[in-house]
């Protein structure tokens, strides 16, 4: 993913020296098209860890694209139902990507001490300095090469999908499909909040203003979506 770590690593050195810091331990948002992202519904939770991750490891490995060998693994829980089964959210990596974007930031100078996904980042500024919003709600988080849509009852993320950007049609279908299967299979009763993030949407790039596609959203969804 990262031809010319020399190069990138330079970059970086730049930034810190922009920044009037030189930082020795820093935490690294790598694109959300680096990982796999799960959600796994256990009717039962194994009371020790390590059964636990056993059993995470053995239901990913059948849909994992790498050795789950080969991964770096993670997971936390997340929406618990009133039959007492818990969801757990999952990524996984494979450790020689996320290695190539580690040795970016070593060859700035800084080790990076957290690695994790950009979308759930922007979740956590979005959710940061506030109680979780009561309601169901979206976010959608656009960059130069991916869309990614996040759908959150409260802090705990029910729906997760990164897809390849493939223009403003490809996103609205993207949407689309989303509501649609937020509807049918998450008993959705709407979102109580919609949020953009992102500047490197097809709209920006292609110099449509800034707000199309925030308006071509609220089209779509019959809401208003806060940027």
């Amino acid at each position: 993913n990262v031809s010319d770590p020399k190069t990138a690593g330079a970059a970086l050195r730049r930034v810190f020296e922009r920044m009037g810091a030189r930082p020795k331990r820093i935490a690294l948002a790598i694109p959300d098209s680096v990982a796999k992202v799960s959600l796994l519904k256990f009717e039962k939770v194994p009371s020790r860890t390590r059964d636990l991750d056993e059993l995470i490891k053995w239901q990913v490995r059948k849909a994992a694209p790498f050795r789950v060998e080969d991964a770096q693994l993670t997971y936390s829980p997340g929406l618990k139902a009133a039959d007492g089964s818990t969801e757990f959210l999952v990524v996984m990596a494979r450790k020689d990507i996320v290695r190539e974007y580690e040795r970016v930031c070593e060859e700035a100078g800084a080790q990076a001490g957290v690695v994790d996904l950009a979308t759930f980042n922007v979740i956590n500024a979005v959710l940061a300095g506030s109680q979780p919003p009561s309601n169901d709600w979206l976010l959608v988080h656009v960059t130069q090469d991916d869309a990614t849509m996040a759908i959150l009852r409260g802090s705990a993320v029910v729906f997760f999908r990164n897809r390849v950007a493939d223009g403003e049609a490809g996103l609205a279908d993207m949407v689309h499909q989303t509501a649609m299967y937020y509807e049918d299979r998450l008993s959705g009763s709407g979102f109580g909040r919609v949020v953009l993030a992102g500047g490197g949407s097809p709209a920006a790039q292609s110099g449509q203003d800034a707000d199309y596609l925030r308006r071509a959203l609220e089209q779509r969804l019959g809401t208003k979506v806060d940027p």
